[in-house]
């Protein structure tokens, strides 16, 4: 039986109105890409922001006995989002086959 795992995602805009299309897009996005690699619930804080003309994605967030922070910038949050959600995924790929690795050798 596989059980669902609870992505709570907070976000938080800066410098920018919060708006319901980039909540929805943020959160299916992460939360597929988290999902892969979590097996329990996990508590994720996204920040979003613009400084001029840079967009900033800044997520940060605890699984597995690891932190996990990764922020990406681009020319719109969306652009941002993806790039985050790409580097999130290699990071978390990465750490699995360490934890994976370091079974096989017991």
């Amino acid at each position: 039986m596989v059980q669902s795992r609870v992505v709570n995602l907070n976000i938080t805009f800066r410098n920018t109105e919060s708006t319901e299309a980039i909540k929805t897009y943020a959160q299916e996005k992460i939360s597929n890409c988290l999902k892969k690699y979590i097996h329990h619930d996990v508590e994720v804080y996204l920040v979003l922001l613009i400084e001029k003309n840079r967009h900033i994605a800044d997520i940060s967030f605890h699984v597995d006995g690891a932190d996990f922070t990764c922020k990406e910038e681009s020319e719109n949050l969306y652009a941002s989002i993806d790039k985050l959600v790409s580097a999130l995924g290699n990071q978390m790929r990465k750490h699995k086959e360490k934890l994976t690795s370091h079974h096989a050798q017991r």
